[in-house]
């Protein structure tokens, strides 16, 4: 009489072991590829994820987070210069911006702001506006300056809504 061999007994050790890893690993890649690729600040954000305490407390806990952004102080300058109204026209740039030259995180809160209501406020002319812009330095989490614009003068990440 013949004897049955299982399909299981016929393949070696080495090939079931191949055939669960190679199970794992498709199982893996299915459960990435549903997740999301970035976190919830980004990855050129996330050292900003300590300012966020101190941004808030510059705006006296009030208004609704809107965004971050690390960048450079010549690069905010740059965008503040490039805006088509507003502020730039009527006062210089900030010192406290223009000879700063370590790393800066940019936090943005949606509401309603006056310069006498932040923290360093800019520009000096205390008019109401709906967005606060909080330049915090990284290297000491120091607050340099708190813009109160009308429109943001760059793109921020996780605007909610998006402010145009």
């Amino acid at each position: 009489m013949r004897k049955r061999i299982l399909w299981s007994a016929r393949i070696g050790k080495g090939a079931r072991l191949a055939a669960a890893s190679l199970a794992v690993v498709v199982a893996s890649l299915g459960i990435a590829a549903c997740t999301s690729p970035r976190n919830v600040l980004g990855p050129e954000e996330s050292p900003c994820f300590r300012v966020l305490a101190v941004a808030r407390a510059a705006v006296d806990n009030t208004g609704h987070f809107a965004g971050v952004r690390y960048l450079s102080p010549s690069d905010l300058t740059a965008a503040l210069r490039d805006m088509k109204t507003g502020p730039r026209l009527r006062f210089p740039i900030p010192a406290a911006l223009r000879h700063e030259r370590s790393a800066v995180c940019a936090v943005a809160y949606r509401g309603s702001f006056s310069t006498n209501g932040v923290a360093l406020g800019w520009p000096p002319d205390r008019h109401e506006e709906p967005l606060a812009i909080v330049v915090v330095r990284l290297r000491d989490l120091r607050v340099l300056i708190t813009f109160v614009l009308a429109k943001p003068p760059l793109r921020f990440t996780r605007f909610l809504p998006p402010l145009v």
